[in-house]
């Protein structure tokens, strides 16, 4: 008897779009963007049967892998990898542990009872199938006196890539879970597009995770074997893009199987620089930490060296363990997606201000009298997350400041940061879910406006150290330029006096609040308004910004948005002097991911601190 397990060629692919990403999956899935979600919610409670056929955590690549015990299933095993793509011993080795696991349920086969665990076991097979046999191969299974065994045999008639030759009427072809129709950059590529498509879905969160668990299945099932190149490296930064919280196993899983392809395609001519900088850059935007990264980031600096990759300090940092998630290069991947980001509407989180509880502090902090930085507009969430483990990135001297205007023990202090983009918000949240150790009671990030933001802070039980608004979107210049930037005068514009006000009774005479901008224009004008309430006074500033001019020229050119301000107001007060820093004021370890990429881009910022003159808490009048 012939029983067909899969209808599924993997010669040709139907490809489906969902929002910017495309993903290809086999003809015969029935899969598209009606049913998605219905296949999901399958997928989720298939998941969660507590059946015999297990999932392991980690992938056992072909390394150590005992040989002989590959005859043990099959009656030829070069036969066999002939059918199979290259690498074939790889491909032979997760196609046998597979099938080794169906073993185990050999007698639930006998009792021809189609339980849960071997047919998500069949699926496995023929999801494994698609993409390790060669298009004109299929699987055969056949069952002898020592079990079910294997082996390939040409299509020619047949359009199916699994075949079970065995006298059993009631195996029927189960629904497949999420993992088996999707491999795991898919699968990611899913999950960024429902955290930027639908980010005010409630049940966000929870479908982000449930797909994070069906690529630890995937994973578990193909061994890292559907992920070559630098694409280990793109899922991972897919999904903490997407905000998946906790799931360490499946970050530190995706950065064994980096290391992996990195041994086995870094030392070739066309694995370029290029491509191991990918890597190592991605992965350090997930936070990723622990020997397994450690020994990536130094295999990676290994791999530079010898093919003479001429950025010294970076090769060092790499081999030293000084690189991750706190270094340059990583920062500016974030800076890319956060770039590309659609400015969220005010109206749209104002309309949902009704249904928000109030923050409890001593539900987010495990101590909340500890002093408080608070980021507003804090975007990624870069700053607070390095500013909070300040003391232990790399080496004391990647982290001190020679200027040190701030004056602040980053240790001692609780961080907290606000912003209307829900999807930043939960990858901060992401990042401290996977960091019990370090950040977790410590840090944390809300989806509120600047205003609400500012109403909660002022129930905190301790001071408020440190007030930052870090580059936050322009005004549109006088009344013109791009339509999608807020006027001046508009409460759209996050900086307004009453914000402006709030922190000046926020912070009180021992806080301080620090602004950042690329725009001169608006640096001068927030100056302005602060100074105009009367509560505010400049911190002096050692490396003051004599004339910006010059800066602009040492940098290049002089922004086109500077000179369209000059056109309309040519006389103008200018953002130089003594209260106009030319040097950061954060340390190194911890600037927002934009002020690193102006200092990569060679772009002026502006930069002020203030301090209060009135007690925190009290009213200005």
């Amino acid at each position: 008897m012939e029983l067909i397990l899969s209808s599924t060629p993997n010669s040709s692919e139907t490809p489906f779009a969902l929002g910017e990403h495309h993903v290809s999956f086999p003809n015969g899935i029935g899969i598209n963007e009606n049913n998605f979600a219905t296949i999901l919610v399958h997928s989720e409670s298939e998941g969660r049967q507590k059946d015999r056929y297990q999932h392991t955590c980690c992938p056992s690549l072909l390394t150590g892998c005992q040989f002989e015990k590959w005859h043990e299933l099959c009656e030829d095993v070069d036969k066999i990898l002939e059918g199979l793509v290259s690498p074939a011993p790889e491909s032979f080795h997760v196609l046998h542990s597979a099938l080794s696991k169906i073993n185990c349920e050999r007698g639930r086969f006998d009792e021809c009872v189609p339980e849960v665990g071997i047919v998500s076991a069949l699926n496995d097979l023929r999801a494994l199938s698609s993409f390790l046999v060669k298009p004109n191969y299929a699987i055969e299974l056949y069952l002898d006196t020592e079990g079910l065994k294997w082996r390939l045999i040409p299509r020619e008639n047949h359009n199916e890539n699994v075949i079970l030759l065995y006298e059993c009427n009631c195996i029927e072809e189960g629904e497949p879970e999420l993992y088996h129709l999707f491999n795991t950059l898919q699968l990611s590529r899913l999950a960024l597009d429902l955290a930027t498509k639908t980010p005010n879905d409630p049940q966000l969160l929870c479908k982000i995770n449930d797909i994070a668990q069906q690529a630890q299945k995937r994973l578990a099932l193909t061994m890292g074997s559907d992920l070559r190149g630098p694409t280990s490296s793109d899922t991972s930064f897919n999904f903490v893009l997407a905000g998946a919280q906790r799931s360490s196993t499946l970050f530190q899983t995706l950065c064994c199987i980096g290391m992996h392809e990195l041994e086995r395609s870094g030392p070739r001519a066309s694995f370029q620089p290029k491509n191991i900088l990918h890597m190592v850059e991605k992965f350090a935007a997930c936070d990723i930490r622990g020997q397994p990264a450690l020994d990536l980031y130094h295999t990676a600096g290994v791999c530079l060296e010898k093919k003479g990759y001429r950025d010294a300090r970076l090769i060092q940092s790499l081999k030293g363990g000084s690189f991750g998630f706190h270094s340059d290069r990583p920062l500016i991947w974030l800076w890319r997606f956060s770039s590309k980001q659609k400015k969220v509407s005010l109206s749209a989180i104002l309309s949902k201000a009704k249904d928000r509880r109030t923050v409890e502090w001593d539900q987010i902090f495990y101590d909340a009298s500890k002093p408080l930085v608070c980021d507003i507009g804090s975007g990624m969430g870069t700053s607070l997350l390095n500013l909070s483990v300040l003391t232990s990135i790399g080496r004391a001297k990647d982290n001190s400041n020679p200027s040190d205007e701030l004056q602040m023990t980053w240790s001692r202090c609780n961080y907290v940061g606000a912003d209307l983009n829900r999807a930043m918000v939960n990858f901060g949240n992401g990042i401290i879910s996977r960091d019990k150790a370090r950040r977790v009671g410590r840090v944390h990030f809300l989806c509120l406006s600047a205003e609400d933001f500012l109403t909660e802070l002022c129930s905190y039980p301790g001071e408020i150290s440190l007030a930052m608004i870090n580059f936050p979107s322009p005004y549109r210049l006088c009344g013109e330029g791009n339509l999608q930037l807020p006027s001046k005068d508009s409460d759209k514009f996050m900086v307004t006096k009453n914000v402006l006000l709030s922190i000046a009774e926020l912070i009180g005479r021992e806080g301080l609040f620090l602004f950042q901008t690329k725009c001169e224009d608006l640096a001068v004008h927030v100056k302005n308004e602060c100074l105009s309430l009367g509560a505010m006074e400049f911190l002096p500033i050692q490396n003051s910004m004599k004339n910006v001019d010059i800066q602009y020229e040492k940098n290049g050119k002089r922004p086109k948005r500077v000179d369209e301000w000059l056109k309309v107001v040519p006389f103008v007060e200018r953002a130089e002097g003594f209260m106009y820093s030319s040097a950061s004021l954060l340390p190194k370890g911890g600037r927002p991911e934009t002020e690193v990429q102006c200092s990569h881009d060679g772009s002026v910022v502006h930069r002020f601190i203030l301090k209060s003159k009135v007690r925190q808490g009290e009213t200005i009048e």
